[in-house]
Formats: structure tokens, sequence, C-alpha cells
């Protein structure tokens, strides 16, 4: 277990107790300092110790709006261990509406652990994973696809045996959603670099189209109180079942525009669809066919573009299908 100045800060609190903090990061020309909101609620012990962090794009606001209200409705005396919520990582980008940092295009989720004297974006993680990540046991890290999109779903955890990749496995199982994706993560994902220290990740999916949605809401409520149970840090009288189902392994595959121009789907979210059907189509300006999308494989309507302008780069659709093992 890694001890730095935030934990000591955790670890000084009372029990049963509930905080709002702020952290700051300067390094900007003039005086300009970027501050974001987190919460610490400590319980009946200190231990076992969660994060919860949501904003990290800025344009997924299902997790946002779940941790400003459990950072209310969490009761610390009836809570175990402590737990840390970080509604919004990544203000700049919230304010912006858009995934990256607007001052350097920085993708958040690509630059953990960070650099101290990197770019805004470097600078960022480093603040992010050093005061506040290091120091738990897990790192719950939600997300919600993007404003241009909307996905079906499911939790990521990381492929790998090692103690903090078992943890990760059991957590997201007990989670209570019908799809799970094993990952190897690129470098530079939050969970990815939590592994390196020892933290066990999980990071889940839910909603997009930049919205806030009670369906959405619902969705992660039951998944973190899910999470929380697991952990042996509220009861089980405070939890609902999940309903009873194995989860289902899944794989995906992108299907990506090729030319600029406008996009017409032909499927719906979840939809299944066979080898080579055709999926959409990329139509330029004066209405000429550039691109017919179709099916690289078997499969579901996993994540699907609703925004029609497109670039040459852009992914679509992503294809899912359950693992055979």
């Amino acid at each position: 277990m890694h001890r730095r100045p935030m934990q000591e800060r955790r670890d000084s609190v009372k029990l049963k107790s509930r905080h709002r903090f702020k952290l700051q990061q300067a390094g900007y020309k003039g005086s300009l300092q970027i501050e974001i909101p987190f919460h610490i609620l400590t319980g009946r012990s200190r231990e076992p110790r969660l994060l919860v962090m949501a904003g990290v794009h800025g344009d997924e606001y299902e997790g946002v709006a779940i941790l400003h209200d459990l950072a209310r409705e969490i009761n610390p005396e009836k809570l175990n261990g402590t737990l840390t919520l970080v509604p919004v990582a990544n203000p700049q980008a919230f304010y912006s509406g858009t995934r990256r940092n607007p001052i350097d295009l920085g993708d958040l989720n690509r630059a953990f652990p960070g650099n101290p004297e990197g770019s805004i974006t470097d600078r960022l993680a480093y603040e992010l994973f050093h005061k506040l990540v290091l120091g738990n046991d897990y790192v719950l890290s939600l997300h919600g696809w993007s404003k241009e999109s909307v996905v079906v779903p499911y939790v990521e955890y990381p492929i790998g045996n090692n103690y903090a990749c078992r943890r990760s496995r059991a957590a997201a199982k007990a989670m209570g959603v019908e799809f799970l994706h094993p990952y190897h993560w690129p470098k530079g994902v939050l969970g990815e670099a939590a592994i390196a220290h020892g933290i066990s990740p999980i990071e889940p999916e839910v909603g997009g189209m930049g919205t806030a949605t009670p369906e959405g809401h619902s969705i992660y409520r039951q998944m973190i109180y899910r999470l929380l149970l697991h952990l042996e840090m509220v009861d089980a009288s405070d939890v609902a079942p999940p309903a009873s189902m194995k989860p289902k392994l899944i794989s995906h595959a992108d299907v990506l525009a090729d030319h600029a121009g406008l996009f017409r789907t032909s499927v719906k979210l979840k939809e299944n669809v066979i080898r080579n059907q055709l999926l959409g189509t990329i139509h330029g300006l004066g209405g000429e066919l550039l691109q017919e999308l179709r099916a690289p494989r078997a499969g579901f309507v996993g994540i699907l573009r609703s925004f029609a302008s497109v670039q040459p780069g852009d992914r679509l659709i992503q294809l899912f299908w359950e693992n055979e093992a």
C-alpha cells in the first residue's frame, strides 16, 4: 500500500465523517487555477479504500450526476472503509463539453500516471494520480462513451492474473451487469497505470449522447452499490440484488469512417447483425455515396454513433460478440 500526502489527509479525518475538499492545479498562464472538488466519506473503519472518479472525459455525464448524489446520500455512520468521490476530474473539458482538454487537446485517459513537467493534460493526470489515486485499494472510473454516441452498458476490467487483476475481475462480476469486457488497455489509461501500483481498476461505460438520464442514473447507482457490497463497505440490506444471470464476456470490433460526410445508420443499438450486413452509409455534401459500412463479423451493435457529421477515422459503430470461453 502506497502512502502519499492525500492519504495522510484521508487518514487524518475522523471516522464516521463526510468532508469536501478541492484539489488545485496551478501552472497556467497568469493567475488561473483549476479547482477539482472531491469528497471523502470515512466510515466505521478506514479500510478498504475505494476511489470513484467521473468526468475524465468532458462530454460524459452519467457518472458526474450519480457521484453528486452519492456524496450526499451515503451515510458515513453505516459505511465501512474510506470512499473518495471525484465527480469531475477534468473541469476544462467538462465546461467546453469536449472529450479532450480544449487547451492542449490532450486526452486525460491516455495521460496517466502523468508528468509534472508535461502539457496541461499531463500535469492534470499527475496531480490526480499521485494525490488522489495512489493509496487506494480499488479505483472505479465511470465513463459514458461521448456526446456523439450511445453505448450498451458494460464493464471493462484488465486482462491478467496478478492480484490486482484478479480483484478487478471479481469486482466487475459483482456489479451485476449483463456484459463484461476483459481488456488490454493502452498506455495512459487510468486503469493501466493503477495496475502498476497494485490498485485494482474497473471501468464501466453507461449512457452517451451528452446526457444525464434517469435510466443511466439508476444503472450506475445499482452498479456502485453492488460494488460497495462486494467490498463489504455497505450492508446487504442497503442494496437491491441483481437479476439472476451469468455475465457475458464480450470482445469488440470497430467500424470506422474512411471519408468525411454524412453518416446514416441502418441499424439500432443492441441489434444483432450478420457478417457483411449493411450497417450504414456515408454520403458526400452533394449526396454522392462515399462508403458502405458493413459488419466485419456477426455480433450485435454495442456502440452506435448518433452524430451524423463524420470525419475519417471516426468510430461509427462498435460490434460486440460473446466470447466462446
